[in-house]
């Protein structure tokens, strides 16, 4: 279903298509008026012969006009040029009439109305102006002011007429789009804010907060500023809008409309200097003027060619997403009003974008979380398949081995049925290291030390490696969920030692030194080019240190890994000690 800003931006060009369509329309009639006008002539001071060239340049020129409206391409820059063809058309009709202007008086009506509907009140008089000096240099030229004294009160009403057309026709109460911005203006001033305001603040809320999705706010952004500049009045004109964001190489345009040169989507600025810097620094809207002087947004070539702009920053408390930049090639182009309204619109998008931004990060870890269990019951899987279900199935064939020797040879099936038991006593051990593994219970009762005490009897007692525990400088400062991090750090490194590494000794050390906790991981394996394995993360199928580093992040500590090949390795947890509350 579509928004009321797309129904009314819809509106607006349905609208503006017929106004163009109707003018075209009139121009045809006036145009096969013409020869009309000149065969019904009493003196018949005209012959068609003589307008055929000016019909067959006008009809050309309307046919042209009628297939770009055929096609929808009609570029904002069109309709003052066809006014001022239609000016110079008219002037060329009565000029081309001579003696008998005064039959083609009433066409200059056509542009005086044209230019007032379309351009406003200055236009349709500057034009009605234009054809009043016109008519009576064309009059004087043909000497009829000196035949007939009646001629020339005819002149003056002919004038009279132009200019009270003009006149009228400003003062008439028709939305055009050159009036609308003033009485809007008017209103505010005389009324307080104009109910459009309300609505385009309403219908901006309504857009930022219908989506949590990052792009979708960006986008929001420049739609609802774009709508309320338009319905500001047309001062601002041709106009360039960019969401600047920070990255690592500083603000870059995150969203963006009519950028016509392609590198500038790419184009980074650094932020601290000029209009940007300016608005950033001080956290108010700014207004700038001839932006191919300024010395970061000059860098957009798209912007070289705007004469004004204004820069809204965006902040949310402390933290500076960026800045929300809009530049007209028109000079002065944004005024006090435009300041405030820009400034309620990035205000409110800055809220809905720190939102979308934590909801984005939500989910991110939301998905992290997703991915760790789907690895922690594939490792599950693995490890049963690896050991006790190999062991069960050995047990089971085992069993029938033995229960054949029952009848055949006895003492070898006592053999054999102490063997199976010692393999289900070994299979058992396993299950319940995978159990602790898992969820060790003891952790939650008796703490880290304990838990670490007994993985290390079972590393010992299931895998024959050498596991010692140190922690005669650590006491319990650990919260229980930092504890259980800490727990799975350390078990996933002595993993990592007995499995890749293949080492027979490793020693586990836990301390408090100030207001950190260090516990340190060290094996006697093979070791590792700890930077290689890093740069070729994109092409491993493991990433086990990035999910240390992670694991690690959660209760905000450092994990590094020091290695040499052939020299072991050694893995340090550096955690800050949260300090008690006074």
């Amino acid at each position: 279903m579509p928004s009321s800003k797309m129904l009314s931006k819809r509106v607006r060009g349905i609208q503006a298509v017929g106004t163009n369509w109707a003018i075209c329309l009139v121009r045809w009639g006036l145009l096969a008026l013409v020869p009309v006008l000149v065969l019904i002539d009493p003196a018949h001071r005209l012959s068609v012969a003589d307008v055929a060239p000016y019909l067959l340049a006008v009809a050309t020129y309307n046919l042209i006009i009628t297939v770009l409206l055929a096609v929808r391409f009609f570029p904002r820059f069109v309709p003052p040029l066809v006014l001022i063809a239609d000016v110079l058309s008219s002037i060329a009709l009565l000029y081309l009439a001579g003696p008998a202007l005064d039959i083609f008086f009433f066409f200059p009506l056509f542009p005086v109305v044209v230019a007032t509907l379309r351009f406003g009140s200055q236009a349709g008089l500057l034009t009605a102006g234009i054809f009043s000096i016109s008519y009576v240099l064309l009059a004087v030229g043909v000497r009829q002011l000196g035949h007939v004294p009646s001629q020339l009160f005819q002149v003056g009403l002919y004038v009279l007429l132009y200019m009270l057309a003009a006149i009228v026709l400003a003062v008439m109460p028709v939305a055009t789009p050159a009036t609308r911005g003033h009485a809007a203006r008017q209103r505010t001033v005389e009324e307080g804010p104009v109910p459009d305001n309300l609505r385009m603040i309403y219908e901006m809320a309504s857009a930022l907060s219908a989506t949590m999705n990052y792009q979708r706010v960006l986008e929001a952004i420049l739609d609802v500023s774009r709508l309320g500049l338009a319905d500001l009045g047309d001062r601002v004109g041709e106009s360039v809008g960019m969401v600047l964001l920070y990255d690592k190489g500083g603000l870059y345009p995150a969203s963006h409309r009519n950028l016509i040169v392609r590198g500038d989507e790419t184009q980074h600025i650094s932020g601290v200097d000029g209009l940007v810097g300016q608005a950033i620094s001080s956290g108010q809207a700014v207004v700038g003027q001839d932006l191919a002087s300024d010395p970061e947004l000059s860098a957009f070539e798209s912007l070289q060619r705007c004469r004004s702009a204004i820069c809204v920053p965006m902040r949310a408390g402390f933290e500076s997403f960026g800045a929300v930049v809009f530049a007209s090639v028109n000079r002065d182009a944004y005024t006090d009003e435009h300041l405030d309204l820009l400034t309620i619109f990035c205000n409110q998008a800055t809220i809905a974008l720190q939102n979308a931004s934590l909801y984005q990060s939500l989910r991110e870890e939301r998905d992290k979380i997703v991915d760790k269990e789907e690895q922690a019951r594939r490792k599950l899987a693995r490890d049963l398949h690896d050991g006790p279900t190999q062991d069960v199935a050995a047990i089971a064939m085992r069993l029938n081995f033995a229960r054949v020797l029952l009848d055949r040879d006895v003492t070898r099936a006592r053999k054999e049925l102490e063997r199976l038991e010692d393999l289900a006593h070994r299979t058992v051990k396993e299950i319940r290291s995978m159990l602790f593994t898992l969820r060790p219970v003891v952790l939650e009762t008796e703490g880290l030390v304990a838990a670490l005490n007994q993985y290390a009897e079972n590393v010992r007692d299931n895998d024959l490696l050498t596991v010692t525990v140190d922690t005669e400088r650590y006491h319990d400062c650990l919260d229980t969920d930092a504890q259980g991090v800490v727990f799975s750090i350390i078990e996933e490194a002595v993993n990592n030692a007995r499995k890749h590494a293949h080492a027979t000794r490793v020693s586990i050390r836990m301390s408090v030194e100030n207001d950190l906790f260090v516990a340190q991981v060290e094996d006697n394996g093979r070791g590792f080019d700890v930077q290689a394995v890093e740069q070729t993360y994109g092409q491993r199928g493991s990433l086990g240190i990035i999910n240390l580093k992670e694991r690690a992040a959660l209760i905000e500590g450092n994990l590094t890994i020091e290695s040499i090949p052939g020299e072991g390795t050694r893995v340090i947890l550096v955690v800050p000690i949260a300090s008690e509350p006074d």
